[in-house]
């Protein structure tokens, strides 16, 4: 009896060390991945707050994405008017729109884009603010599916295939610059 117990305790330990031990390690890797950082975030919020301390509420800025430009005027935290500059059209944005989208880095941009719903589109924002005033002068936006670990098809699919769910169909990008903004009356 005595040796049975020894055997059934060397059988847990095996246990704890070849399934738990990987398990708990894995787990801290993902938390780790998507724990926020918080340094862009105190970026944005210092950008924001010398951008609201110069008390522009009437501005017009010119926009440059995807290779079109626009004069947007904003009164008010409202777009006004928006004029083209080249032959394209865009919608306008206000630096407030502008601040909402630097705060999407690791958002997601898409869900369930994939094998049911095990990838998501994930949103990587990189953004440059004018030292003085504050506003976004660019935003680097990077589209790229990945693993959605929180559903379970992204699990069931590693489970089931023995790897990572093949989630690289689309990648993207693109960069907006404010190439001038100045204060109206």
């Amino acid at each position: 009896m005595h040796l049975h117990r020894q055997s059934s305790g060397s059988v847990r330990i095996a246990f704890a060390i070849v399934i738990v031990v990987p398990l708990l390690c894995m787990g801290g890797a993902a938390i780790a991945v998507m724990a926020p950082n918080n340094a862009p975030e105190r970026e944005i919020a210092d950008a924001e707050a010398r951008w609201r301390r110069r008390g522009f509420s009437h501005y017009v800025m010119i926009l440059e994405e995807l290779h079109c430009m626009v004069e947007i005027e904003v009164a008010g935290g409202r777009v006004a008017r928006v004029t083209p500059l080249e032959r394209c059209t865009r919608d306008g944005r206000t630096v407030e729109d502008l601040f909402a989208l630097a705060r999407r880095d690791g958002d997601t941009g898409m869900r369930c884009i994939a094998l049911g719903c095990a990838c998501d589109d994930r949103l990587s924002v990189e953004s440059v603010f004018h030292p003085f005033y504050g506003y976004p002068t660019s935003i680097y936006v990077r589209i790229e599916a990945q693993p959605n670990w929180r559903h379970p098809d992204a699990w069931r699919y590693a489970l089931v295939h023995g790897r990572l769910p093949a989630c690289n169909l689309m990648t993207g990008d693109k960069l907006i610059r404010v190439v001038s903004l100045r204060s109206l009356p």
